[in-house]
């Protein structure tokens, strides 16, 4: 049967005694509606638990949770078990839980989410066997460093690692530490880091959905290490005598996430449109063109149509290494009118001509990318 994962809002006043207690009459009916409570978590500072049941349909959870104590969930999401725990560690009640039958818990679902992504500029300054190997190497040394910090791997893939945190001075020191044992050795390939936190289950459909696509939007601004206003304001409020190393470390408001999620929301949608320009997208996200210019070169360094080109070449790069599109159907796709501007701006960005790429010059590269090397 399919696993499910709730969220509930409660009140101040509610302990994780109260929880535990809720939990324990869910039990005594789930069979009547042929349902299995596996476990849960519950957050005493921020007044969220999250259940995980086994059940035939959501619809049947909150059923259950409505006849054993009326204590509905306010959303509930279809989930992975494989990646629950990963994120958050478990899928059943915590080892060695002590005392009565009640079983009480008190362990946030909350975590910080680190994401850091390889990113390949110049293919041509090294053969790809050379750079392959770099690369297995860092992410190697990336995955030690995480498990280290007593972190959870949750994803790694070809140039993309996802990393779980329960505490936020664990995620931080990763990332710290990433940046030191990596430092800008190659010119080629840059290590860039996003951090985020959030709640496994929030408005959206997917575990830690708007937690993952921040923290990954946060290393695609290529800074060493970008940080949310959530994760600094964790690590300000529980390590108040230390703070972040400006060198290393960019902070962004909340606004500036806003901004950027909205941004980059846009962009998906609609960067394969070639009449798509610079005063359409802010006039979308309700800015004047200046305002917009300002907001973009403070986020990302990089002026609007810069930002748009670079954007559209990373798209670019993602179908050419799929091998199921020709350059020219990649430039069209990716909202290049010409097929030769493209090619020109491609070989500018990485160093070889997107024929190149696609022919095999980088195969290395590309059997990298696809986890086959």
């Amino acid at each position: 049967m399919p696993i499910y994962m709730d969220r509930h809002d409660v009140s101040a006043e509610v302990t994780a005694e109260n929880v535990a207690h809720l939990h324990q009459e869910d039990l005594k009916v789930q069979d009547e509606f042929n349902c299995r409570g596996l476990t849960y978590w519950f957050d005493d500072q921020r007044k969220t638990a999250f259940c995980l049941v086994e059940a035939p349909n959501a619809d049947s959870v909150h059923r259950m949770h409505a006849h054993a104590h009326g204590e509905v969930p306010h959303s509930i999401i279809e989930v992975d078990a494989n990646l629950v725990e990963s994120f958050l560690g478990r899928i059943e009640d915590p080892k060695g839980l002590k005392g009565s039958e009640l079983k009480v818990i008190n362990e946030p679902g909350f975590r910080t989410l680190f994401a850091a992504k390889l990113f390949f500029d110049h293919l041509d300054q090294q053969q790809p066997s050379q750079l392959s190997s770099v690369a297995q190497e860092y992410k190697r040394q990336i995955g030690r460093l995480v498990a280290s910090h007593s972190g959870n791997l949750v994803n790694q893939d070809s140039y993309e690692i996802l990393a779980s945190f329960a505490n936020v001075k664990d995620a931080v020191a990763c990332a710290e530490s990433a940046l030191d044992t990596l430092g800008n050795e190659y010119s080629y390939l840059k290590c860039a880091i996003g951090l985020d936190a959030g709640n496994p289950v929030s408005n959206s459909k997917f575990i830690f959905e708007e937690t993952i696509k921040t923290s990954k939007r946060l290393a695609n601004l290529r800074s060493n290490i970008s940080v949310s206003a959530t994760v600094h304001k964790m690590y300000h409020d529980e390590l108040a005598d230390l703070t972040f190393n400006k060198q290393a470390f960019k902070l962004f408001s909340a606004a500036e996430l806003v901004f950027l999620n909205q941004l980059s929301d846009h962009l998906d949608a609609n960067y394969g449109e070639p009449e798509l320009r610079i005063e359409r997208i802010a006039r979308s996200l309700g800015f004047s063109k200046s305002q917009f210019y300002r907001s973009m070169v403070g986020l990302s360094g990089d002026s609007p149509n810069l930002y748009l080109n670079k954007f559209r070449l990373d798209k670019s790069l993602e179908l050419l290494k799929g091998g199921m599109n020709t350059t020219s159907e990649a430039a069209f796709l990716c909202g290049f009118s010409s097929p030769s501007y493209f090619s020109r701006r491609f070989a500018k960005r990485y160093g070889v001509p997107p024929t190149e790429y696609k022919g095999g010059r980088c195969l290395d590269i590309r059997l990298l990318e696809e986890g086959l090397v």
